[in-house]
């Protein structure tokens, strides 16, 4: 008959709670130290060194396989200046079954594994490039990293490798914003029905400077797509209108 653990809720003192969001690998050492039984870091982080970024499910506990055997281990850790001691419920220690620890894992699998494919615009959130957006060339699926293909200001580059974990997908919060530049463009041009050029559309709404330039972009497939028609007029300028 298969026995499930059952786990322990231990909580963390201040010094223990800097400790694992300044370097988890102390607190994991210290637990392989004192502690033979299991446990689970309720974050994930990388080992190597190379990123900093951590993703926490939560913070100020770490979870422990509670056996009535490894009492004193429990107590050598509460005697470090790490830990505070099992967390108590009305006086009594709170006990998890297997289950809620294994709905834990899978929570913080799906944390740290974003939903991308390849063409997918992200933004970086450690490393060398942090904050830069790029997209995303060709997907690992097995080794969860991605090669990125990062627009700089005079030349594009690839780069390998990066954990998709240290990726925020924008894709979508791109597409809506492409969207609203079109809707913009779309209500000018419905009040114009003679018709405007880039210019005049530029000169009668207020756009920033990354909506102009992509402007041009946002006209050409507005036309592709038949919400807009385009033709030369009498000064031979290129003058959008609705279909």
């Amino acid at each position: 008959m298969l026995i499930l653990k059952k786990w322990l809720i231990f909580q963390l003192s201040e010094r223990g709670e800097y400790s694992l969001e300044d370097d988890p690998t102390l607190i994991e050492h210290l637990i392989e130290k004192f502690f033979s039984g299991s446990y689970f870091l309720p974050l994930s982080y990388d080992r190597t060194n190379t990123y900093d970024n951590k993703v926490f499910l939560f913070r100020g506990y770490i979870f422990l396989e509670f056996c009535p055997e490894f009492k004193r281990e429990y107590i050598k850790l509460t005697s470090s200046p790490y830990f505070t001691g099992p967390l108590l419920t009305s006086r009594k220690i709170h006990i998890l079954p297997d289950i809620e620890i294994r709905k834990f894992k899978r929570q913080l699998a799906r944390m740290v594994r974003p939903r991308v494919k390849v063409g997918d615009e992200v933004r970086i959130l450690d490393g060398k490039y942090k904050n830069l957006e790029a997209t995303i060339m060709e997907y690992y699926k097995k080794e969860k990293t991605v090669d990125l293909s990062v627009e700089l200001k005079c030349m594009s580059i690839i780069v390998p490798k990066i954990p998709i974990m240290y990726l925020e997908n924008i894709s979508k919060v791109k597409k809506n914003t492409k969207n609203i530049l079109q809707d913009k463009v779309t209500a000018l041009i419905a009040e114009n029905t003679q018709g405007l050029s880039r210019k005049e559309i530029i000169l009668n709404i207020n756009l920033n400077d990354k909506e102009i330039k992509r402007l041009s972009t946002c006209l050409s497939r507005a036309v592709k797509k038949g919400f807009l028609k385009s033709f030369l007029n009498n000064d031979k300028r290129l003058i959008f209108t609705l279909r």
